[in-house]
């Protein structure tokens, strides 16, 4: 009865423990939120270059008459910025889709991510962004008997720069952008690794943060 009454208290504990950290967490989003001066959002696309590696190997020289294309697409929300610090809190929801086609086929490669991101502006003309987060992939194609399956959970990540024009709450970003993605293939269990350099340019609503300099 001892054994059981103390696995008892450690697991009470336990979730106790993890309602704390829960809480606090809770708390502490709420706090930013209420702190923060307004409302955060932004969409749009880009277009650049991407790559796309299976297990290390790069899919390229796929034969004569093969071209490609890669588009960056994504949306940020959140909130910020926080009194005189120039940064905001945001989720942001995106993803990468680079296409091999010709004439008569296409296979396409689509990369996504969900997670929180931070925004940073050390002057009110400049933008710098961060997200990491979940991924997952839904590849495309129609070439007979060829099939892609579903991913496993997988990890990605961005990094941006961006000019912000427009001096009321609505604007334009027009910016750079580094995107890549790992995620392990049901059934096969390979390893694709998606990546993209873009420019693009993205309408957004926000308010204006002051300068730290």
């Amino acid at each position: 009865m001892y054994i059981i009454s103390n696995l008892m208290m450690q697991f009470n504990w336990g979730i106790d423990m993890k309602k704390g950290i829960i809480l606090a967490l809770f708390i502490g989003f709420v706090t930013l939120t209420v702190s923060a001066q307004g409302f955060y959002f932004d969409i749009g696309l880009g277009l650049g270059k991407g790559w796309i590696k299976i297990n290390g190997n790069e899919v390229n020289n796929l034969g004569s008459g093969v071209s490609e294309i890669a588009v960056d697409i994504g949306l940020k929300a959140g909130y910020g910025p926080f009194g005189a610090i120039p940064i905001y809190i945001v989720g942001e929801l995106g993803g990468i889709g680079h296409r091999f086609f010709d004439s008569y086929n296409y296979i396409q490669f689509n990369s996504y991510i969900i997670g929180p991101g931070i925004l940073f502006y050390p002057i009110p003309l400049i933008q710098l962004g961060l997200s990491l987060g979940y991924s997952f992939i839904a590849n495309q194609s129609d070439i007979p008997g060829l099939v892609f399956y579903d991913s496993k959970s997988g990890f990605a990540w961005n990094i941006s720069a961006a000019v912000d024009l427009g001096k009321s709450n609505h604007g334009c970003l027009i910016g750079i952008k580094y995107f890549n993605a790992y995620n392990t293939l049901e059934t096969s269990n390979v390893v694709e690794n998606a990546s993209m350099i873009s420019i693009f340019v993205k309408y957004t609503f926000r308010h204006k943060a002051l300068s730290l300099f």
